[in-house]
């Protein structure tokens, strides 16, 4: 995966929360790009890419104003919390039941249907 696959991939994670928390309607998010073909470690991996590449970024710009150099800023990229990766992709994966898909530190985890 290359870096700029992997922003991609982060951009549509935080257009589908938005969804996800009712911030936006958008109606074409589930046509825009088709996030069910990556597995959940695969979105863990773009999104540290994005990181990876955010801090070299910052080395960088660093490098250059310790050489004395004019640096007048760089662009970064947002970078999401792994559990909001995977309460999207639970969301996007799952069907929504009434039952549980997994227990973490002793709460049940369920799916629930996201609302277009």
């Amino acid at each position: 995966m290359n870096i700029k696959e992997a922003k991609e991939i982060v951009g549509y994670i935080i257009e589908w929360q938005f969804v996800c928390l009712g911030i936006t309607d958008r109606k074409d998010v589930s046509t825009t790009m088709d996030l069910s073909k990556y597995s959940l470690i695969d979105l863990i991996k773009a999104n540290s890419l994005v990181q990876s590449n955010n801090k070299r970024k910052e080395k960088l710009a660093n490098y250059h104003r310790g050489k004395g150099h004019k640096v007048t800023g760089r662009s970064v990229s947002m970078i999401l919390a792994d559990r909001t990766i995977a309460a999207v992709y639970a969301a996007i994966s799952h069907e929504p039941t009434r039952e549980m898909i997994a227990l973490i530190n002793d709460v049940g985890i369920g799916c629930v249907k996201v609302k277009y």
